[in-house]
Order: C-alpha cells, then structure tokens, then sequence
C-alpha cells in the first residue's frame, strides 16, 4: 500500500536528478525478454510478470523519448511509473503468492480514494487458513510487493550496469521505485500510523493492509486474533523496536552509484564495474546485500553477498549470475548460482540454520538477425532447480524443480 504523497514526493526528485546527460554508447540493439510459461503454471508468477512486463515498459518508453521533446519526457515517463508501472508490479507481487497458493484475488493496481492500491477479493476465513498452516508464506504475502520492487530494481540495475538499456529509459523508474521502496520500510522510524479503516465487506479489504507493519505483528505474534490491518500503534515495544531496525537498515538501499547517474567505474580499457547495497524482508526476518557488476569484452557478471537475519542470528548466502553467455553462433546463455544458509522451518525464532542452494538456466535460440525493424527472436527455454529455502522472485519455497518457456524480441 502506498501513499500518493510519497510518489508526488520522489516525482519532484526524480524529475531534477533525471534530467541530466545520459553518457551511455549507443546500443545497437535491445533484446526484450517475455516469460509465456512458467512453474507453477499458473498466470503470473512473480519473476513472469516483472520480467515480461518490465520488457513492456522499456519499449513503451523508449518509444515516447523518441517521439517526444527531452523537455517532456523526462515529466511523461516518470508520471507513467510512478501511477502505473510501479503499483501495477507492486500489487502482481502480492497477488502472485495468493495464486501460487491457489487462492484467488483481484489485483486494483491504482490509488482509490484513500490513497493506497488494493489486492482484494479474499476471505478472511481463507488469509487466517494460510497463515495457521503455512506462516512463512503468509508473512511473504506481507512482504512480496517490496520483494517485487527490490527484484525490478536488480535487473533493471544490471541492464544499465552492463550497459543493455539506455540510461534515459529506466532511470525514472529506477530511482522513483528506489525511494518508494526505502520510504515504505522508514514508516516506523516515524511511528506513522495508516490510518485505514477496514472495510465492511471482507471482499474489498487490501488482503493484508500495511506490508512492513504486518509482517512485523505476525513474525512476533502469529496466534494472535486474526486481524488484516496494522497501525504502528498496534504493535508491541517489541514490535516497534523491529520497525526500527527495517527502517534504519532499509537505508542501505541509497548506497547506490546509479541514483546519480554513474553506470559504472573504468576498471581497465575494455572493462567496468559498478557496486550498490541493498536492504528487504523476507518470510522469516530481513536481509542485508552486497552488490557488485562486471562488464567486460565477453561478459557480463553481477555478484552478491547476502546475510539473513530472523529474530537474533545471522545466516549467509552468495550468488552469482551471468547474461548472454555465448554458445553457438545463434544459442546465447542466461545462468545463475545461488547458496544460502537459511533458518530451519524458515522460523523467525530458530538459531538453526539449514544449508540450500539453487540452478538457474535460461538457453535462448535465436532464428533470425537483420538489421532494420525486428532484428530477432528467439525460443527460451529455463530450468531452475532449488532446495529448501527462500529465493527472490521463486514462488516455491520447498525443494523444487521448475520449466519456463518465453521469447526474446531484438530491436
């Protein structure tokens, strides 16, 4: 749920950082990833929409700041992700945790009456069902809109990092998507209330009202009398100290070279690398990272570091992907590795912790290169292959083994 005030806000921000010189070369050709399938099969996971609709948005900008004055663009394309692409990505999050569980909802991606968008058409019998039999999942429901930001803002960081997309093109979205994101985890250093009454019909009630505080009450509390909607004065001292430490950590977030414009550092004639912090939560406490992105003659890398904390212990993990790793003269390469030390049961009290890891592949045929109009498309085909354990955008969290299909159009 977010505030029109705080996208007024960033708006005005991003509309004077934004309007500086983009000193990218010029890209001869942007591929556009789509996710026509993916497990579980059901429409959208998390990883399909942000994916296939983040490749939307770039050509419907990179069509606008072609057509439209620089004066203007600048102000065009960060009302359209601030109204549109941010709470449309925000709120398919939520919605996606409720589908993988075969619950449905209706996803109302635009600012009501009282400020905030909804994801409803749920009972309350089925939310207090999940959460006395699945809590890390329940507790992901509160966290996925943030978790759906944080994953848009890693590739879109890694397009302009690796120099795949214009700068001018995601920059708004970028920075505006940041903010919101840290300004939604500061809620309790301002012991801000959300002031939401709920609604007399269970079906038009945001499933889990604020995301942060919500989270927070049932991490600590989850046999407490069922209740959707959490104030800050809901929560306990213990509770409130938690919030404080999401939204001091959650600062991290701006420890970004690219919130000023810079994609990268020279590290030698024919490579650059750049590096950013990150902060979210996660179904059983948070996390904080380590970014860092190469970009040399054949490769393109982005690394991390990661350590988890539930109620008092800490749990590392790393990873590793890389894009376009070429294969054959017309077969390209996504892949990723990831390892994590995580707590047992994924339970916000367990000092335990219990090791997994996961394969992530993407092979991309493609059949045809020219050189005006569409320039290519491919057949996408991925595996991911993972253990017990939590990992962005994944829907399962239980050992799995999961196919996608998709396509990649080159302009």
């Amino acid at each position: 749920m977010k505030r029109v005030y705080t996208f007024i806000l960033t708006l005005l921000v991003s509309c004077v950082l934004y309007a500086q010189e983009d000193s990218l070369r010029l890209i001869k050709e942007k591929e556009y990833p789509f996710i026509l399938m993916d497990s579980p099969a059901r429409l959208f996971t998390m990883r399909q929409f942000n994916e296939s609709s983040l490749s939307l948005y770039r050509i419907a900008i990179s069509g606008i700041n072609k057509s439209v004055s620089s004066k203007w663009n600048v102000y065009i394309d960060a009302l359209a992700s601030a109204l549109i692409f941010i709470p449309f990505t925000h709120e398919e999050g939520h919605r996606s945790i409720l589908t993988s569980q075969r619950i449905g909802s209706i996803s109302r991606p635009y600012f009501n009456k009282k400020g905030a968008a909804y994801v409803t058409g749920v009972k309350d019998v089925d939310l207090k069902m999940l959460r006395d039999t699945d809590l890390p999942t329940y507790v992901r429901l509160h966290t996925a809109g943030l978790e759906s930001d944080y994953a848009m803002l890693l590739r879109e960081a890694s397009l302009m990092n690796w120099h795949q997309e214009d700068k001018s093109v995601l920059y708004a979205d970028y920075l505006l998507r940041k903010i919101s994101l840290v300004s939604y985890y500061c809620y309790g250093l301002f012991k801000a209330d959300v002031n939401l009454k709920e609604e007399s019909d269970e079906l038009k009630r945001n499933i889990v009202g604020h995301d942060v505080y919500g989270a927070i009450r049932h991490l600590h509390r989850p046999d407490m009398d069922f209740k959707r909607y959490t104030d800050y004065d809901d929560l306990s001292a213990e509770e409130k100290k938690f919030s404080k430490r999401v939204g001091w950590r959650s600062l991290l977030n701006l420890i970004d070279p690219l919130l000023i414009g810079k994609t990268g550092f020279m590290l030698g004639s024919k490579s650059c690398g750049n590096f950013a912090l990150g902060y979210g939560m996660v179904p059983f406490g948070d996390y904080i990272d380590e970014h860092f992105w190469l970009q040399a003659q054949s490769i393109d890398a982005h690394f991390y570091l990661r350590q988890y904390e539930n109620k008092r212990t800490w749990f590392p993990a790393l990873g590793v992907d890389f894009g376009d790793i070429s294969v054959t003269k017309n077969m390209y390469m996504d892949a990723a590795v990831h390892g994590w030390i995580q707590p047992k049961e994924l339970a916000f009290n367990e000092h335990s912790g219990k090791a997994g890891a996961a394969v992530d592949v993407m092979a991309k045929y493609r059949f045809f290169s020219r050189t005006h109009g569409l320039k290519g498309l491919s057949l996408n085909v991925g595996i991911l292959a993972k253990t017990l354990g939590f990992l962005l955008e994944e829907m399962n969290m239980g050992k799995h083994i999961g196919f996608r299909i998709g396509t990649s159009i080159w302009l």
